[in-house]
This record gives structure tokens, sequence and C-alpha cells, in this order.
């Protein structure tokens, strides 16, 4: 595997990298869990039982449900990198507003 030489790359360049990366990494995880799920489902209909019998008999504390929100900012060269505006604000957010940008300017509209 050909790595890029990380050391010749501008700063707008490395986290360009990093968001790729970042979402790589989640994509990949998404899959390994998708991948574990579908095998331990596989394993418990084997031994003639429902995986949520085994894992999620429905002792303990109840999750609490939340419900999801409609992202309110956008980023504008990747559509796909959206913030609802709770909580942290995402690295790709935070380093435009670092270059300048107004938070106002990332709305969708």
């Amino acid at each position: 595997m050909v790595l890029p030489n990380i050391d010749r790359l501008n700063l707008d360049q490395l986290l360009e990298l990093e968001q790729e990366v970042d979402a790589l990494l989640a994509q990949r995880r998404a899959d390994a869990l998708k991948d574990l799920r579908q095998n331990l489902q596989e394993i418990a209909a084997e031994s003639g039982f429902d995986l949520n019998e085994i894992i999620g008999g429905g002792r303990g504390r109840p999750t609490k449900k939340t419900s999801k929100v409609a992202p309110k900012y956008r980023h504008p060269k990747d559509p796909s990198l959206t913030w609802a505006g709770r909580g942290r604000q995402p690295k790709w957010l935070v380093a435009e507003l670092e270059k300048g940008r107004k938070l106002e300017s990332f709305l969708i509209h």
C-alpha cells in the first residue's frame, strides 16, 4: 500500500485527509459491526435462539430513546458532512470557523 507523503500537505489538505480517514473508519467500523451482528444471529439461530433473546432479554435499565434531529448546517464542498447544532462542533466546522467564515454561511436553507 502506497501512502501519501503527508509532510508535504498544507493544512487544508491535511484537514481534508483527516475527514476522509474519519469517514472511512466510521464506514469500516459500521461494516464490521454489521458482519458481527449477522454472524451472531446465525450462531444463535443454529442453537434455536433469537439474538434478542440472548443479548436483549429485557432485563436491566431501559435505554433512553432520543429523537433524531434534522441537520441545520452543511459543509459547502461535501454535503454529506452535516451538524444539527447540538453537542460539539464537528472538526470540519471548527476548521472553517478558524479560517474566518461565519456559522451562518453553513446554514441549510
